[in-house]
């Protein structure tokens, strides 16, 4: 089984990543990793330059995004072709409306999206919950993912490399399964709530 990061933030997403899409591929290829996720939060601006230091490394690229709901929950989406690739820019653009102030547009706004705007445009898309602990809210986030998503729901697990990481990721793997959803690990690591995942990163095994 070849391994593959899922959840790679590059610079495009402020404050939070550091290195550009072709130093992250240079990095890939010199570790072995087979494949990055690029999910940059609410946004696919590095996409190209994502693509571009793919070919040349020859690293697979996996496109997709982080959406950081209003709500504070948060989804790692990865679309399956064309149209839901287009469904899911569409969705970035209906989350920044143009401001108009006395008949100047100030540009976009930042991106605010809830469930109901991923609803409406999530078909074609996988999605996987960030989750962190095994709690109630958790639980109604893995319920209402399910019912968007369906067969295409994953809950996305992180190691903290602390005390009790198990023992919490053991909970949250059985509370995406009781979901009906698929078990992924990563580690930053993925619960996909039927099927699993390991990592730092995400890699998905299928039992």
């Amino acid at each position: 089984m070849s391994y593959a990061e899922l959840q790679v933030t590059t610079h495009f997403s402020f404050l939070r990543g550091a290195s550009s899409p072709k130093e992250l591929f240079v990095a890939a290829a010199n570790l072995g990793i087979g494949a990055l996720g690029i999910v940059d939060r609410n946004s696919v601006a590095g996409m190209v330059q994502a693509w571009e230091a793919a070919k040349t490394t020859g690293i697979r690229l996996v496109p997709g995004c982080r959406l950081d709901l209003a709500s504070g929950e948060s989804l790692l989406v990865y679309p399956q072709d064309r149209q839901a690739w287009s469904r899911l820019t569409r969705l970035l653009s209906s989350g920044r409306p143009q401001q108009q102030v006395d008949g100047k547009w100030l540009g976009k706004s930042e991106c605010i999206l809830d469930w109901e705007d991923v609803a409406a445009h999530s078909e074609g898309l996988i999605a996987s919950l960030v989750a962190d602990e095994a709690d109630e809210k958790t639980a109604g986030a893995l319920g209402r993912l399910r019912d968007i998503f369906g067969d295409r729901s994953y809950c996305a697990v992180s190691y903290r490399r602390r005390p009790g990481d198990r023992a919490r990721i053991d909970r949250l793997d059985r509370m995406a399964r009781a979901a009906g959803g698929q078990a992924a690990r990563r580690g930053r690591r993925a619960l996909p709530f039927t099927r699993s995942a390991d990592a730092p990163g995400c890699r998905h095994r299928h039992p």
